[in-house]
């Protein structure tokens, strides 16, 4: 009889599952062949669109996250963490291979890492030692993770544990090239009602008419949930489902696989903000915040009226999912399973409501969608500890490998973390950028780029139609709002980190020029 090597087994169990559960996996993870290591679980939570200036946990003005703040006090706590972009695929790219976005190319909506360095992610470094699972909701995201297939363990269809589906079809009807199923059946059946620019997807009726033909009540209102299910624009959830079935996953399956690397990546508060009707209106009175006028760069225009309305629903949204996520904490400590476990909250990017702009994936790169959370909470960890100096969003490729006892490889660009390893640098440079409608493989010449170092924070519009290139900058202790452009006034700042950042981009696209 053939035997099966530990990676064949796992495949194996996870074509058992029956509704993204483990049922009937089992008493294959619990095999004794798989057992005895003394290595560290480690467990990444990703929340999507996750800004950090609207988390209570770092002195947000409405009490968001009183359940992450209380898991803060057994946590490393990072108060000036930033992402690589300011949209899932580069921010998410940047965070799974420890690359700077110019580095791994994933540069546009949908787009993926650079074919040749798809070796270099977070899945393939831990190894095989590591049971490796991958669950994301957001389809974008999805298509980085098909891309490290070969190094993922278990890979979760993006709709487990979803309620109703949107679309007829869904990428996981093809199981075998996802990626393909994906771009066909998005782009060119394209069922999303919500896109603007959608495809026919019939030839008697528009892409529009036959989804809402096909799927008729999309929005599932009820009392409570009085704006609708929380929905990706492909199906709609449950926060309590979806962290129910995270949470049994991880202590009924994953526990009898240990060490394992879970990776959960979720869709919430990403737009639409449809919070339960327990937490619809809690945030009544509005916020202290100076109107801002409309950026020449936004890609949108909406009214100060509007802006505050749709920031108290986010606000809404973020509260529902921190209950839910100290309600998971909870029953895994209950559990045990978190004795010997890592646990990671993060996000890809940030939210943006200000200068007529709602949402991310603009060319404005303003700190609230690119600055995002980061708590670490180590086995047995019983107080808190705070750092303050800037970090990168790749930095946690290379602090999971110290974690875990692996050798970091030298191509990485990111550091160690302070307090696993690195050391709190106020004089590090930071590169986070968006440049969407730039070629992937081309020379980065029409993109927002922007510089993070010391207390400072310099953007870079370049290449926009109809605009001469400009220069904003910004003193983010002093001015965290981001009221006073420092460009013309600090000239000797404004000058440092000119020349840095245009050196650096200029160091990025010297190996694009001549293709």
């Amino acid at each position: 009889m053939p035997t099966l090597n530990r990676r064949e087994f796992l495949k194996a169990s996870a074509a058992l599952m029956a509704g993204a559960t483990f049922a009937g996996a089992s008493r294959f993870l619990s095999s004794p062949d798989f057992q005895g290591t003394k290595k560290p679980n480690i467990l990444m939570f990703v929340f999507d669109a996750m800004s950090a200036r609207h988390l209570s946990l770092y002195g947000y003005d409405r009490e968001t996250t009183p359940n992450l703040k209380k898991f803060a006090e057994r946590a490393s706590v990072y108060h000036n963490h930033y992402s690589g972009g300011n949209f899932t695929t580069t921010g998410t790219a940047s965070m799974l291979t420890g690359l700077n976005a110019w580095t791994h190319r994933a540069l546009n909506y949908r787009g993926m890492v650079d074919r040749n360095l798809t070796d270099r992610n977070l899945f393939r470094l831990i190894g095989n030692e590591y049971t490796r699972l991958a669950f994301t909701q957001n389809l974008w995201a999805d298509i980085l993770l098909n891309q490290f297939e070969s190094d993922i363990d278990i890979h979760l269809p993006c709709d487990s544990y979803s309620h109703f589906i949107h679309s007829s079809i869904q990428p996981d009807d093809l199981p075998s090239d996802r990626r393909m199923a994906y771009y066909a059946f998005q782009d060119f059946i394209n069922l999303r009602v919500d896109d603007p620019n959608a495809f026919p997807g019939s030839l008697l009726m528009s892409s529009s008419d036959l989804a809402r033909a096909l799927v008729p009540n999309r929005n599932h209102i009820s009392d409570d949930y009085p704006r609708g299910l929380p929905t990706n624009y492909d199906y709609s959830y449950e926060n309590t489902s979806v962290l129910d079935g995270v949470g049994g996953l991880v202590k009924h399956s994953l526990v009898q696989s240990e060490p394992y690397l879970a990776y959960f990546h979720l869709w919430s508060p990403h737009d639409p903000y449809n919070a339960r009707n327990d937490f619809v209106g809690m945030f009544e009175q509005d916020l202290p915040l100076q109107a801002k006028a409309r950026h020449p760069f936004s890609g949108g225009n909406h009214s100060e009226n509007a802006l505050r309305q749709f920031r108290r629903e986010y606000d809404e949204f973020i509260a529902d999912l921190d209950a839910e996520f100290g309600r998971l904490i909870s029953d895994l400590e209950r559990s045990g399973v978190l004795q010997n476990s890592y646990v990671i909250v993060t996000s890809d990017h940030g939210e943006m409501f200000e200068r007529g702009e709602l949402g991310h994936a603009t060319a404005l790169m303003y700190a609230p969608v690119t600055h995002i959370p980061l708590l670490i909470s180590a086995p047995g960890q019983v107080s808190r500890s705070d750092f303050h100096s800037a970090t990168s969003n790749m930095d946690l490729l290379p602090t999971i490998l110290e974690i875990a006892g692996k050798e970091i490889p030298k191509w990485v660009e990111g550091r160690l973390l302070p307090g696993f390893g690195g050391t709190e640098d106020p004089t590090r440079s930071i590169f986070p950028m968006m440049g969407k409608d730039n070629a992937a493989f081309q020379p980065i010449k029409h993109a927002t780029f922007v510089l993070i170092k010391k207390a400072y924070e310099l953007i870079f519009y370049t290449g926009y139609p109809g605009h001469d290139d400009q220069f904003e900058l910004y003193h983010l202790a002093q001015d965290p709002q981001e009221l006073q452009n420092l460009f013309s006034k600090d000239i000797t700042t404004a000058s440092h980190m000119k020349d840095e950042l245009l050196e650096a981009i200029h160091a990025a696209n010297r190996n694009f020029e001549k293709r």
